[in-house]
């Protein structure tokens, strides 16, 4: 037997009891999901928890339970019962093109969400930087490619010189740049080597055109069209030319691979340049043929250590994984 003292502390209990349950009814009511909504949108379409349970994909006592939790949420019925079917009251009536609008932004916001974590999103920006010879001639190519395969995705492709380039990924100005290596800028990563040689480009008309390889030997008393002397395989042909007892000076300079090889498509010379961007302009009169010894010139492309790379620049990566076979 109880005595006093006990049942009115059981009491006590039982009442605080009854208050947690009563808060966790009003909390569950309030935690109101995409689920709720989609249970009207079949409730209102079959007019039966049942119909609308096998359209979900859910049990009929699952329906219930959700329209249930809807309306207390709401504080009103939203449906009600005639001849065996659910029809909307007055209340459900008002409120059903609202709860609708809801449930569109709730899937369109899902489906942003979706979007933006597989890095397939028009919002978001894949922000490429390649010196303006190859963003003239194969970025194109690559991003119809990556387009074709990744969905709307808004990119900027930016140009400059290899150090500028370097520094637009430091800064977070691109995601993913093209350069020389090796780096001048700290700060980058490597996401991919590319590696290249030193070949020469002349008109198809010109003397020595249908030779397989050109020594350094060849190109005494040339024409020759070399890069300007802030680029790195300038010093290194330099130093091979004295090597090799070659002391001329040459005829053009350029800024550029595609000045060089536009040059040399005009039969001004023979442009000493990488193989690898030169490849770019086979289009105009030109033979490319490699110098020997072979002097090689590598390429990377490069993400900022600082910053973690964005899906839409791996999948890009991955786009381009056969380039430039």
């Amino acid at each position: 037997m109880f005595n006093f003292l006990q049942a009115r502390n059981l009491m006590r209990f039982a009442g605080s009891a009854i208050d947690i349950g009563d808060r966790m009814v009003r909390d569950a009511s309030a935690a109101i999901s995409l689920k709720h909504i989609e249970a009207y949108d079949a409730i209102a379409a079959t007019g039966s928890t049942i119909a609308a349970a096998a359209e979900l994909g859910i049990s009929q006592s699952n329906a219930s339970r959700l329209l249930q939790q809807l309306e207390d949420y709401l504080g009103v019925r939203l449906f009600e019962r005639e001849k065996n079917r659910l029809q909307p009251t007055r209340e459900g009536l008002e409120l059903g093109p609202e709860i609708r609008a809801i449930s569109d932004r709730l899937r369109a916001l899902k489906t942003a969400a979706a979007e933006l974590e597989s890095g397939r999103s028009r919002e978001i920006m894949l922000r490429l930087a390649f010196p303006a010879s190859l963003s003239s001639t194969r970025v194109p190519k690559m991003l119809r490619t990556f387009l074709a395969a990744n969905g709307p995705v808004r990119i900027e492709v930016a140009s400059g010189s290899y150090l500028a380039i370097e520094r637009m990924v430091v800064d977070g100005e691109a995601d993913i740049g093209f350069t020389r290596l090796p780096l001048t800028t700290p700060g980058l990563r490597q996401e991919r080597i590319i590696p290249s040689h030193v070949t020469c480009a002349l008109h198809e008309g010109h003397a020595l055109a249908g030779r397989s390889s050109l020594l350094i030997g060849d190109l005494k008393g040339q024409d020759l069209i070399v890069l300007n002397r802030e680029r790195p395989v300038r010093h290194q042909l330099e130093a091979l030319f004295y090597q090799h007892g070659l002391r001329q000076r040459p005829l053009l300079e350029a800024h550029s691979v595609a000045s060089a090889c536009a040059l040399a498509a005009e039969g001004l010379g023979i442009a000493l340049v990488g193989d690898l961007i030169a490849r770019e302009y086979a289009g105009q009169p030109l033979h490319l043929i490699p110098l020997k010894p072979d002097l090689p010139v590598t390429y990377g492309l490069v993400s900022s250590e600082r910053n973690p790379l964005p899906k839409v620049a791996g999948l890009f990566l991955q786009s381009i994984a056969d380039w430039p076979q």
